[in-house]
């Protein structure tokens, strides 16, 4: 890269520091998933320094009675957390610096994409109307979504990676497209189905052109199955052990029409710090009015520029082909978050769950930064004087949103205390779990036998060690809920674990005992740890490889 592309990534950085200046006043600050944040990255934390790895198992939680949470919920957000938390910084901070740090990458991300594809001009425009979107701030600032902001660095990386395996096979393109498929998995998996899926909607509308249609294909599926590799630790047990959960008995209950914003709220809504359907003061579903603008203005150039121009380059004959494409896509994303989609939804909701169509923002805000790239890319004469109105004017509409509401005066350990799963409904409890019984402040260890003792010599999120006296023996009750994963050997053998109303309970011998419980891999857990092993060994040899070319 040239000084000025190091130039410009250091403005992006330094943007991005004083447009999320709230994120450094002290404490967390009022949002709809902040507090929950918070107390996901204390248990994923606490988890790693127990030796969970990969964090599975969130002991606290559930009323102290464990829940598994990170079976089921993102990772890479708070592995981006641990780095900092490492350092020295809060937990609380980390969490809020875990957003600047996803910020600026995805800004670096789609610089280095846009430049690559449109120039220099483009990209800084692309990546301003990136940056500077109104759903980007939500995220932030309104929702705390953290899974789903870190999205927006793996987002440009991916549609890179197909847009150069069209012209040829190469292994880098497919190592960073793997990566970035993995990177939206791990991030939040409901935003990298959506994605995912549109951009095999414009994979699709590429195969008309391009001209080695079979090797396309096979560049995208070794893709898919690479960054599927790199994740499965975490994808095929969050998928095949959500049937052990209440998920689809409680999830099934939402009604998909609550959630659907009108055209008139895409293209300005007030903006707000409540939930989507408040009825004063909710969030804000706009796209954006720069981001309408540029859109607006990409499909009328694309139209008229064959009719302006006598003789186009090869380059932007392959700009408007893949232009008209980026804007389909993008019209099908507006059209799943309108109310009309309804009977779509209906239909994939059997296949996958996705709570809020309006979810699809993230997609349409990546791909009108596109459709400004290459707008201004194909600007000719008026090239700078439309970067400059469209930069100025992007800034100007999100002066308002660059803030949080309010800040909070709590310290962690009163967070602590006000989460009981970290999800809305509990969802992940297991379905074998009568949770009227899972009651505050329970013992971590009860007793059938009263004349019993019994000392712990250690307990952490995934290993409880007792020493146990038992004149008459009995039945140990472990206020743990039981999930698979949990084992136990009394005396150094192993013991068939009971779980009435979804508990731990073990038996007893008389005499002296020593008790060992430990949350351990599952075949299906290990299974899908070796799979992200050797697919991140692929990655790693592939690398070596592209080093000695």
């Amino acid at each position: 890269m040239k000084k000025i592309d190091w130039l410009i990534l250091f403005s992006i950085i330094f943007i991005s520091v004083v447009v999320l200046k709230d994120l450094f006043k002290p404490g967390m600050y009022t949002s709809h998933d902040g507090i929950h944040q918070v107390v996901r990255f204390y248990y994923f934390d606490q988890a790693l320094r127990d030796g969970q790895i990969p964090p599975r198992w969130a002991q606290g939680l559930l009323n102290g009675f464990g829940y598994p949470l990170f079976i089921f919920s993102y990772h890479l957000p708070w592995f981006i957390a641990e780095f900092v938390h490492i350092f020295g910084s809060s937990i609380i901070d980390s969490v809020k610096l875990t957003f600047l740090i996803g910020f600026i990458l995805s800004g670096i991300t789609m610089y280095l994409v846009q430049k690559d594809i449109f120039g220099r001009l483009p990209a800084i425009v692309g990546t301003t109307l990136y940056l500077f979107a109104p759903y980007r701030f939500s995220n932030i600032f309104v929702r705390a979504a953290i899974g789903d902001a870190t999205t927006f660095i793996f987002a440009p990386l991916f549609f890179w990676a197909i847009w150069k395996l069209k012209e040829d096979w190469n292994w880098k393109w497919v190592i960073l497209g793997g990566v970035a498929v993995a990177g939206l998995i791990l991030s939040h998996v409901m935003v990298a189905v959506l994605f995912l899926g549109a951009m095999f909607i414009y994979f699709c509308l590429s195969l008309f052109y391009v001209k080695n249609k079979f090797a396309y294909f096979k560049s995208l599926l070794a893709v898919l199955i690479l960054g599927g590799g790199i994740s499965a630790y975490y994808l095929i047990p969050s998928v095949l052990e959500r049937e052990n959960t209440q998920f689809y008995a409680l999830m099934s209950q939402i009604f998909l029409g609550s959630y659907f914003p009108n055209i008139s709220d895409l293209i300005y809504s007030k903006w707000g710090y409540g939930v989507f359907h408040a009825k004063e003061g909710a969030m804000s579903v706009q796209l954006g009015l720069t981001q309408w603008l540029a859109f607006i203005l990409t499909v009328v150039g694309i139209f008229i520029l064959p009719l302006l121009s006598k003789k186009l380059s090869i380059k932007n004959k392959k700009l408007l082909s893949d232009g008209k494409n980026i804007i389909l896509v993008f019209a099908f994303t507006i059209f799943m978050m309108l109310d009309v989609s309804l009977p779509i939804w209906k239909f994939v909701s059997g296949i996958v769950f996705i709570d809020f169509p309006w979810r699809f923002l993230a997609v349409s805000t990546f791909l009108v930064s596109l459709c400004a790239g290459l707008l201004v890319s194909l600007s000719g004469k008026v090239k700078t004087v439309l970067a400059i109105l469209l930069i100025l004017s992007a800034i100007y509409f999100n002066r308002n949103n660059l803030h949080i509401n309010q800040s909070l005066p709590w310290d962690l350990a009163f967070i602590l205390k006000l989460e009981r799963t970290t999800n809305t409904y509990d969802e992940y409890t297991p379905k074998w779990v009568k949770s009227e019984l899972v009651k505050e402040n329970a013992p971590r260890v009860e007793l059938s036998d009263l004349k019993s003792t019994f000392s712990i010599n250690k307990n952490t999120t995934n290993k409880l060690d007792l020493s146990i006296s038992s004149p008459s023996g009995g039945n140990l009750f472990v206020n743990t809920i039981y999930y698979p994963g949990w084992e136990a050997t009394i005396n150094g053998v192993k013991s068939k674990i009971s779980y009435d109303n979804g508990f731990i309970k073990l038996p007893l011998v008389k005499g002296e005992s020593k008790v060992e419980l430990r949350f351990q891999e599952t075949p299906l857990r290990v299974f899908s740890d070796i799979l992200s092993i050797l697919s991140i060994f692929v990655v790693i040899v592939g690398l070596i490889k592209l080093r000695k070319l």
